[in-house]
Order: structure tokens, then C-alpha cells, then sequence
């Protein structure tokens, strides 16, 4: 739990909805997690930091969160475990299976074993299965996720459901360009603007910027007025800035780190771009549609749910990020093929991805999971366990 990113704000936006719904709501965090972020940010919603939770694998510190989880389960007589992200799902189930927690949900916002190594697929895939026997049900951002575990077999026996990551797409119709747009892109005159290609992911090894500046510095000249924004932060900030420097591409790539203004940013865009190894439903896809923007991606799963090729934009015909760079500058150098596809983006319908909508997929997915024979059995039994004895009668003191 970062203090910004899609899935974070997927994550913490259900734990508010299911609290003022009137459920009790914890948000359990790892070792990297910005708790402080998320501390007293809502009343219903209490935060834990659990710090034998880190990302990568690491066998001591494994065992040691499974164990904490299951205590933690038990003392907060857990009714329901959702969990969200690869790593943290799989101990979270196994830590839910272990404390009797009655229903358990996971959540897939990225596929763990897509675009990896033979090696590193099938250790994914064979822990994704085990983690299935002890999974209730599987939330997916997309039907590209959804079909990808059904043609991989995980989870066979249990519901999936999709629940599009919610977000405010209203804000992003009709924004206006930031106020600091003319520093962005170095240029005064609004007439005058540079085409502007977007890229907003964190910056790190996953999302590739490092492949996208190197093909861009490859195609590119200081004489093309084109402007490449990368908006995020993350590990890979000061590689990455080193990378421009080194290629001398600092007058037309340029670092925003983290902004609280997205919907600023696509509006001053051309077109939106991203080339992740992994992905779910990419939000900043979502949002750069519901601005007017077409977008160039990679093909992701399910990715053709919100990018039509052709139409509002492009799906690259290889995963490799170079490609996503080639077709996005054909693009920008096509004024009437980006016009063509800009139209294409505003007519574009982005409504399954609003907040209400979500809540009311992930309301329909919980119901389903909680009318499952053995699930509702679990729950009775839990209930009997928890209920506190009768207190004991004159009769009973006699015996």
C-alpha cells in the first residue's frame, strides 16, 4: 500500500465503501507499505503494519508473516479475508486458512506468471494452484485476468467475478491543462504547444521506461517538437534520470515524479502511452480515454475491453516496449490518423469504470462468495464458537 497507484486506491476505495456500508473494515499492510498514508484517513477503517510482510520471496520472513496474520486473524475473529497483489494473496489465504477464517477472496489486479521465464511461470502457476485449494472465490479488474487463470486451470472449482477498478472518471471529462503546463513542455505560447506523449506509471523495472527512452532517443531529434512526460515515482527515478542525461534527451523527456493532478496531465496529452510487462485493466488507460485521449499499448490481457486497435488507439502487435514507442510516434507524426483516433477516444464509454459501479460489482461478488453452501457453513460454525456461554444456573451451582 503506496501512498499513490491504481491498485492502491482500488484497495483503500473498497475498504471505505465496505466501512460505510457498516462492515468493521481492516487494511492489513507489509513492510514497504506508506501506513502513515492510510492511518486515521477514514474512522471505520483500521490499519495494521505487518512488518514480516515484504515483497520479495524470503522463506524466515515468510513463515514469520504467515504466523503473525494467522494471530491476527484470530484476535480480530475475521469473518471475511480479501486479498489483493501476488505475493501478499498468497500468504494472506494461507494465514486465513490457518486461523479459520470462514470466507476468503482474492483479488488479481496483474497476472503473476505473464511475460516471465519458463522457470518463474511454473513456480507461479503451481503456487497459484495450491493457493486455489484454500480460495473461496477470485475477484478479477478484467475478463483478460478472469480467462487467463480459467485457461490456466487455477481455480477451477470456485467463482470468478470481475470488478472493474472504480475511479472518478467525471474528472477526467473537460479538464484544463495544469497551470505549470508551460514549464512542462517548455514552451510559453498555448498555440505553440509541442505534441505531448503521457506515460503515468511508477517508476519502476515493470512499467520499462528505461526501454521506451532508449527507442525514443533512437527516433527522436532535438528538432522534433515532441514532448515525453512521465509522471510517477519510484525506485527506478534516479536510473532513469541518469539514462537521459546520458543519452541527451533531458530537452524533450522529462520526470514529474508523483502529481496530484492526472486528470491536468492527459488534457495537455497527445496521446497516452504504456508498455508494462505485467498489467490487469491498466486505470491510466481508463482515464485517458474518459479525457478524450487515445492511448498506445501493449497487449495486455483483456486489454481490448477499453482499447479498440484502430479506433480509440493502438494495441502493439508484440509485448516488446520498443514497439509501443514505434507505433507512437507514427502516430503523433500522422495528424490526421491522431485526429481520427482522438475522436475515437471522446465517443469512447468509460461508466463500468466509475466508483458506483465497482462497489456495486465487488457488493454482487461478495454476495455470491457468502451463499456458497460451505462458506455459510464456516460462518455458522464461527458464529458458535464466538458466542459467549450461558451463565450458569442456581441448578448448575448446585451440581
Amino acid at each position: 500500500m503506496n501512498s499513490s497507484g491504481g491498485c492502491e486506491e482500488n484497495t483503500w476505495a473498497s475498504c471505505v465503501h465496505q466501512a460505510s456500508t457498516g462492515h468493521v473494515v481492516h487494511l492489513v499492510c507489509g513492510r514497504s507499505s506508506a501506513v502513515d498514508a492510510y492511518k486515521g484517513r477514514h474512522p471505520g477503517v483500521t490499519v495494521h503494519h505487518v512488518d514480516e510482510m515484504v515483497w520479495n520471496i524470503s522463506p524466515v520472513d515468510d513463515i514469520r508473516a504467515c504466523r503473525v496474520l494467522a494471530q491476527l486473524f484470530e484476535r480480530l475473529k475475521a469473518d471475511v479475508i480479501h486479498t489483493h497483489s501476488s505475493k501478499a494473496g498468497i500468504l494472506g489465504r494461507a494465514a486465513a486458512k490457518l486461523a479459520g477464517v470462514p470466507a476468503r477472496i482474492h483479488g488479481v489486479h496483474i497476472l503473476p506468471f505473464d511475460n516471465v521465464s519458463s522457470g518463474e511461470k511454473l513456480v507461479y502457476l503451481a503456487v497459484e494452484h495450491m493457493a486455489a485449494f484454500v480460495t473461496d472465490h477470485f475477484i478479477h479488474v478484467s475478463e483478460g485476468t478472469k480467462a487467463a487463470y480459467r485457461s490456466a486451470a487455477v481455480g477451477q472449482s470456485v467463482p470468478h467475478s470481475v470488478v472493474r477498478s472504480g475511479m472518478e472518471v467525471e474528472k477526467f471529462k473537460g479538464a484544463s491543462w495544469p497551470e505549470d503546463w508551460s514549464q512542462l513542455v517548455g514552451e510559453t505560447h498555448p498555440q505553440h504547444k509541442p505534441s505531448v506523449v503521457l506515460m503515468m506509471a511508477a517508476l519502476e523495472k515493470r512499467k520499462r521506461h528505461a526501454e521506451f527512452i532508449q527507442e525514443f532517443a533512437k527516433l527522436s531529434s532535438p528538432d522534433d517538437r515532441i514532448r515525453v512526460l512521465f509522471a510517477g515515482s519510484g525506485p527506478e527515478e534516479g536510473n532513469l534520470q541518469q539514462l537521459i542525461d546520458r543519452l541527451n534527451v533531458g530537452d524533450r523527456v522529462r520526470l514529474l515524479g508523483h502529481r496530484s493532478d492526472p486528470q491536468c496531465l492527459v488534457a495537455l496529452s497527445d496521446v497516452s502511452v504504456l508498455c508494462s510487462l505485467r498489467e490487469g485493466l491498466p486505470r491510466v488507460i481508463v482515464q485517458s480515454l474518459a479525457g478524450g485521449k487515445p492511448a498506445v499499448v501493449s497487449p495486455f490481457p483483456g486489454i481490448e475491453e477499453i482499447v479498440t486497435h484502430d479506433k480509440n488507439g493502438i494495441v502493439a502487435q508484440s509485448t516488446e516496449a520498443e514497439d509501443v514507442v514505434r507505433e507512437t510516434m507514427a502516430l503523433i507524426r500522422n495528424p490526421e490518423r491522431l485526429a481520427k483516433y482522438t475522436a475515437g477516444a471522446e465517443n469512447a464509454s468509460v461508466d463500468a469504470w466509475s466508483f458506483a459501479s465497482m462497489f456495486s460489482q465487488l457488493d454482487a461478488a461478495y454476495a455470491l462468495c457468502l451463499s456458497n453452501p460451505d462458506v455459510k457453513s464456516r460462518l455458522r460454525k464461527a458464529a458458535t464458537r464466538r458466542r459467549p456461554l450461558p451463565a450458569p444456573s442456581a441448578a448448575n451451582h448446585l451440581i
